[in-house]
């Protein structure tokens, strides 16, 4: 019996330090976190750019894309996104995708992306994204862009996205006319 006591206490005793260690690992990762959030409205995953199949052609429907990402509102207060620019399109513009009749059209979205504060809110293919139109450039797999999104209260935030292939999701662009003035 005696050999017992000093097992389950060395036991118990191993189980407190390493709870100790782990309680500073996830202070640590806590720090990083909010240290990498630190000055920032959005922390960002996996932002691209679908890169464009063809040269650039003003007769064609080829001289605009997409970008998505998964945005997660770290500033503390609810943000919309009403806005975005970037420097290889001449317009941009934040747009939804909406059932017309069984058919999935894009249209701009009125009011911008809703974040509120601690929330996700995914750009993706097929739905919510920002549409790049009347590209400067070709836009291969690769390639880095910055696109600035521009916020309600009139605050931005500068994010890298990174060209990809990607072949699925090929939206209907309907009678939606991108060339108004007042884009």
């Amino acid at each position: 019996m005696k050999k017992v006591i000093p097992l389950i206490s060395a036991t118990a005793l191993a189980g407190l330090v390493l709870t100790g260690c782990d309680a500073a690992a996830e202070n640590d990762v806590s720090d990083e976190t909010e240290q990498a959030a630190e000055g920032q409205i959005f922390a960002v995953e996996d932002p691209w750019v679908k890169a464009t199949e063809e040269s650039l052609d003003e007769s064609s429907d080829h001289s605009m894309t997409s970008a998505f990402a998964h945005l997660t509102n770290v500033s503390g207060k609810d943000q919309t996104i009403v806005g975005a620019s970037a420097g290889m399109a001449d317009i941009v513009e934040l747009h939804e995708i909406i059932d017309d009749g069984g058919v999935n059209v894009m249209q701009e979205k009125e009011g911008g992306f809703p974040v509120a504060a601690d929330e996700l809110y995914e750009l993706n293919p097929g739905e919510d994204h920002i549409m790049l139109m009347e590209l400067t450039e070709d836009i291969h797999p690769g390639d880095v862009f910055e696109i600035t999104l521009e916020l309600e209260n009139g605050e931005t935030q500068d994010i890298e996205f990174t060209a990809k292939e990607f072949v699925g999701a090929q939206e209907n662009y309907g009678d939606v006319d991108h060339h108004d003035d007042d884009h």
